[in-house]
């Protein structure tokens, strides 16, 4: 006789925050979490992203037929983090530093409930009287194609300005003119990193501001000091802040 199956029953829904769509999920299973504990001691940023989404993939239901690696980074984030709440456990304990003493403090907090607020945002830049371009939100996909820490190496300054060539790069859906819409993704690599070392400093000023302006994870977290009974307030931004 077969051994039965576990906690294959897709208990529990949650929202795409960059589309409000609503698609059920499971926990993650321990073969997914072996897998996710050995991307992480690979130190390997690259690895551990794709452990990530390969995860949110297996867990959310299979009908939905949910391309993951094409979501935003914020999706993402959301989306594994209430995966692994309800997987691991809704708290999480972190250590944070009194902004006073210094004194590091363990903090536990509860991470199910928190969600992502996606405000409207212009997505049409104009660079000059001729030239337009229309914005997306970067997706995971766009570092994991780029592998940028690959190709800068051991270097943290290459890897910071790689990285953020390839969001840049990744965040303009097409080039608009007066004639035509150019989709960025049906031109060549090249040209793209060509078109943008055209700018000037102001236009490309102008398209890193959407990127700032992208929605996060975000959390507030309140806590006194247990050295110097300081009261501390911290803002958690992106996934790696919450555990």
């Amino acid at each position: 006789m077969a051994l039965p199956k576990l906690n294959q029953t897709l208990n529990f829904k949650m929202k795409i925050p960059s589309t409000g769509k609503t698609v059920k999920f499971r926990p993650y299973l321990v073969k997914e979490e072996k897998v996710l504990l050995q991307a992480y001691e690979s130190g390997d940023t690259i690895t551990a992203l794709e452990s990530m989404v390969d995860t949110i993939a297996a867990c959310v239901d299979p009908k939905e037929k949910l391309d993951v690696a094409a979501l935003t980074t914020f999706d993402v984030e959301y989306m594994f983090l209430q995966v692994r709440s309800k997987s691991v456990g809704e708290t999480s304990t972190i250590v944070l530093r009194c902004e006073n003493c210094e004194h590091e403090n363990p903090v536990k907090f509860t991470i199910d409930g928190i969600e992502i607020e996606v405000g409207k945002q212009d997505n049409i830049i104009e660079l000059n009287d001729e030239i337009s371009v229309e914005m997306k939100y970067p997706s995971y996909q766009t570092l994991m194609q780029d592998d940028v820490v690959s190709r800068a190496e051991s270097d943290e300054d290459e890897v910071n300005a790689e990285t953020a060539f390839a969001m840049l790069a990744g965040s303009i859906s097409a080039v608009l003119t007066e004639e035509e819409r150019i989709d960025l993704e049906d031109q060549p690599k090249e040209e793209v990193e060509e078109f943008l070392n055209s700018m000037t400093t102001g236009q490309l000023q102008d398209i890193a501001e959407f990127l700032q302006n992208i929605p996060a994870l975000e959390h507030e977290v309140k806590y006194k000091c247990t050295e110097c009974k300081h009261e501390n307030e911290v803002k958690l931004k992106g996934l790696a802040d919450f555990f």
